[in-house]
């Protein structure tokens, strides 16, 4: 796991002025974000009947939360494709992507670099988790790869 969330001023609005009516259990995560801690952290701290892990994910569907991976910041220079690649990775796992992330990180920006990249993630994903995950985590990846401008 290990991704830190901070809040967007829609999460901020929410903290303030309860806007948007987040139930307790969605506002008490969105509480602990705070742009430092990581979702273990949190998850650790919160109740298990509350299910931080789904809440968490919610939150950042919902637009209230947003991802500031460290990998990513440290690569946000890295160009939009990897970075829109990276976001979708992160949304189908959650809680395995590190090694993925990397393979799409260190490939050259070319496009047979990227689609390798991807296909050798998608076989490690399909050998340690799922199946299906990597088949529509591959398909997602390769429209992101074939509607890029970049390459």
């Amino acid at each position: 796991m290990n991704i830190v969330y901070k809040r967007t001023s829609k999460g901020e609005e929410e903290i303030q002025k309860r806007t948007y009516k987040l139930d307790h259990v969605h506002r008490f995560v969105l509480i602990m974000i705070d742009g430092k801690t990581d979702d273990e952290s949190i998850v650790s701290r919160s109740s298990v009947q509350w299910n931080p892990s789904q809440c968490l994910l919610e939150l950042e569907t919902m637009g209230f939360i947003e991802n500031i991976d460290p990998l990513l910041e440290k690569n946000s220079g890295m160009g939009e494709l990897k970075q829109d690649l990276i976001l979708t990775i992160q949304k189908h796992l959650p809680n395995n992507h590190k090694k993925m992330v990397n393979k799409i990180v260190n490939a050259e920006l070319t496009k047979p670099d990227i689609v390798d990249a991807i296909d050798s993630g998608c076989m490690f994903i399909k050998l340690t988790v799922s199946e299906q995950i990597s088949k529509t985590l591959k398909e997602d990846l390769h429209k992101i790869v074939n509607n890029s401008q970049e390459i």
